[in-house]
């Protein structure tokens, strides 16, 4: 699958895996944009303001999904590192069975806290409250389609077809714009038809990832036998899956704070602002994002094959182009702040005030890229606890840290400085662990791997 006969033919490879997950990780944070786009042009900013308020809680969802797809997917490329097939198929099974328990979880479970968590913004506007309820009702009852398309877009990377996933991606972007186009502009269902659209885009998708396991095609075969809930399996998955569970948490729970700290110190307009910069600002996270999925299966492999040099090797280069993607995502956001508010039909005030946070924002990329490449290269081999810290770190002790220090000495201005703060201080611990592990053997996940 991955094996490489020099460094360059390893350069080669990288790219092979990074380029097609960032490709897809791009998409994904597109589909938010693209509905910003449309909510802001039919609806307007009180559209760009619901969506804004609702979809960090949808977001739990898609996070259970990757813990599920990112941590099955490691343990499937380390067990074909080691060159167990018929235990990559068992962990297959077990992850298909998981996904189904988790969508119906998710789809009872999220629906009806719902409304009682959007109500704890206190938004005075009650049109802004009954859209932002409408559109995350809709996507959470359509959860099961983004379980699925999450979880099987880390099996089909973690087979060895990267590309495969990709294009399926972008198959269910094109889907979703033109539904866009007609669920909110051509008939104006609004919010709901934003929603929709996602909604059937994510199903398309999740039905051609599993299809490839399906087609008799794919290096790990979906056995019949192997469908059933396995405790071990499905324990070690869930294990390894704390990290990238944490990725999507860690991104909803920024969102909820920084919605919050808007609301607080800017009003209905912080909260309309910090829409445009949370469709923003993810663009880049995705990127890094997908970095960071994409050395994950190389990660894992070289780790069941015992490859300590083409694994660090591999974490090395991650990192370099993780830092580089970061400062070309800076400064394009810095050369176009001023741009991005009327691109969602923003205009006045909150343009500028848009603008502003966007400017002081994203300045976080480069340092943000580190902590990512970092955090999944310690889950791919199996450190959670390094993992989990560079992943729970962040939304849990700095980011609130920051975000509650710096706008009382800076206002408004403090929330969108926040992040950068955070992802530094996290960019250095990821740095002090590094080296620190850089002189220890890594054991294997799991003996019974």
């Amino acid at each position: 699958m991955v094996h490489a006969s020099n460094n360059k033919h390893l350069i080669k490879i990288f790219l092979a895996f990074v380029v097609p997950s960032v490709s897809a990780q791009l998409l994904s944070a597109i589909y938010t944009v693209v509905d910003g786009f449309f909510v802001g042009w039919g609806v307007g900013d009180a559209g760009l303001a619901a969506v804004g308020l609702a979809f960090p809680f949808t977001v739990f969802v898609t996070a259970v999904g990757a813990g599920i797809g990112v941590g099955g997917g490691a343990l499937i490329s380390i067990s074909m590192g080691r060159g167990r097939k018929k235990l990559a198929e068992r962990i297959l099974g077990a992850m298909v069975a998981l996904m189904a328990a988790a969508s119906v979880l998710t789809a009872i479970g999220f629906t009806g806290v719902s409304k009682p968590l959007l109500s704890l913004y206190e938004v005075k506007d009650t049109a802004v409250a009954n859209m932002s309820f409408l559109y995350a009702w809709i996507l959470l009852v359509g959860s099961p389609a983004q379980v699925f398309t999450m979880g099987m877009l880390g099996a089909v990377r973690n087979d060895g077809f990267p590309r495969k996933a990709m294009y399926i991606m972008v198959s269910a972007f094109l889907v979703n714009i033109v539904l866009d186009w007609l669920w909110v502009i051509v008939f104006p269902f609004g919010v709901a038809g934003a929603a929709v659209a996602t909604i059937v885009s994510q199903l398309v998708s999740a039905v051609f990832l599993s299809l490839h396991f399906l087609s008799g095609k794919s290096v790990v075969r979906l056995r019949k036998r192997a469908l059933r809930f396995n405790a071990k399996l499905s324990k070690a998955i869930v294990g390894m899956g704390v990290s990238p569970f944490g990725v999507q948490v860690a991104t909803a729970l920024t969102m909820i704070m920084h919605n919050w700290q808007a609301l607080a110190y800017g009003g209905d307009m912080g909260v309309a602002a910090y829409a445009v910069i949370g469709y923003i600002v993810p663009v880049g996270v995705m990127l890094e994002e997908g970095i960071a999925e994409g050395i994950q299966p190389l990660v894992s492999y070289y780790h069941g094959a015992s490859l300590s040099a083409r694994r660090r090797l591999t974490a090395r280069m991650g990192i370099f182009f993780a830092v580089a993607v970061g400062l070309a995502c800076s400064l394009l956001a810095l050369a176009l702040h001023r741009v991005v508010p009327g691109f969602f039909s923003m205009t006045g005030d909150a343009a500028a005030m848009a603008a502003r946070g966007l400017l002081l924002s994203v300045p976080m990329y480069p340092f943000l890229g580190v902590a990512k490449v970092g955090a999944s290269y310690f889950q791919s081999v199996g450190n959670l606890r390094n993992a989990s810290f560079l992943t729970y770190g962040d939304p849990f002790v700095l980011l609130p840290f920051f975000l509650w220090t710096l706008p009382y000495f800076f206002g408004i201005d403090g929330v969108w400085m926040a992040m950068p703060f955070a992802n530094a201080a996290l960019a250095g611990i990821f740095m002090l662990m590094w080296r620190r592990e850089s002189w220890r053997r890594i054991p294997l996940t799991a003996t019974w791997l």
